[in-house]
Formats: structure tokens, sequence, C-alpha cells
């Protein structure tokens, strides 16, 4: 058994659990940016993990300027970190720049339509995603978040009785 090398680290750093607190923990996964691609990607999601979105970000860019600008999907990711410190406004323009080789993805248009709601208002939001129903072809998934989201964007109007009863009885 091999106990030496990047493969152990990448292990030990991987099975720390993500809402850990141990100031040791945070530079012991700082080396990692030093390592491979997926390394940083790894620290990357474990910062959005524990909701640490400033580093997240600064790692997913780092990443995206470097040397990966054809990842276009961590566009997506970098936008949904600066929505969760409430920079709605920076969320889209990051956010179009995947929207626009990918305009049918369900997550970007979700995404979008709530950076929009935060900034506008729920009817706004709510015409970004009836431009999703209309453009794609309508799945349970995008069915699900459409509905789902549509309900809040409407203030709760909306909302099934049926539903509430069920995740009653699960809770």
């Amino acid at each position: 058994m091999v106990h030496h090398g990047k493969l152990k680290t990448t292990v030990e750093a991987l099975c720390i659990p993500h809402n850990a607190t141990p100031r040791h923990t945070a530079t012991h996964l700082t080396l990692f940016l030093f390592f491979d691609l997926q390394d940083q990607l790894s620290l990357a999601s474990i910062h959005y993990l524990r909701s640490h979105f400033q580093e997240a970000t600064d790692i997913y860019k780092r990443v995206l300027l470097e040397e990966n600008r054809d990842f276009l999907a961590l566009n997506v990711y970098v936008a949904l970190c600066y929505y969760k410190l409430d920079y709605y406004d920076v969320s889209l323009e990051v956010l179009q720049v995947y929207l626009q080789a990918n305009p049918d993805s369900v997550v970007a248009v979700n995404l979008k339509a709530c950076n929009i709601f935060r900034l506008y208002n729920g009817q706004a939001a709510e015409a970004e995603l009836k431009v999703l129903l209309e453009r794609s072809n309508s799945n349970e998934y995008t069915n699900d978040i459409v509905k789902h989201n549509l309900v809040v964007f409407r203030d709760g109007e909306g909302l099934i009785l049926s539903h509430i009863l069920r995740l009653s009885f699960v809770t």
C-alpha cells in the first residue's frame, strides 16, 4: 500500500469533513493550490460546502484565467458563488458567458432567474423561467425546478396543498 506523494495528500484532504473548523485544516487544504486542476477544483468545492464563497470564487477564477478558458461550466460555479455573496449583477454577467454557448441550460437559466428575482422582482424572474420552458424539452427535472421557483417568485401563490400535507408527514 502506497502512503506517500500526491495520492496520499489528495485522499487525506478529501477525507476531511467539509464542516471541520480547525485553522490547520484550512492551511492544509490551501496547499492544494499548487497541485493539478482536479485538486484545485476539489478545494474550491470544499470551500463552497463550507460557505467560503469568496475563496471558492478565487480558485474558480484562477483556474479559468490561467489555463482553462474552454471550461465554460466553471462560469456557472463562479456565478453561483457570486449569487451566494449577494453580488447578483456580477453573477448575471459571469453567467452570460455560459448562457451564450448553452442557452437551454436548466441550471444556468434557473440561476439567472434567481438573480433577476433578487435584483428586480418576481415577475421579471418568472419571465425568464417561461423562456426556459418554451426553449427546452420539458422533462420532470425542469418542471420541478420551474414549479418550485414560480411559487417562490409569486410569493407562495400556487403552492399546492397536497404537497404541504405530504411534506408534513415526511418531517
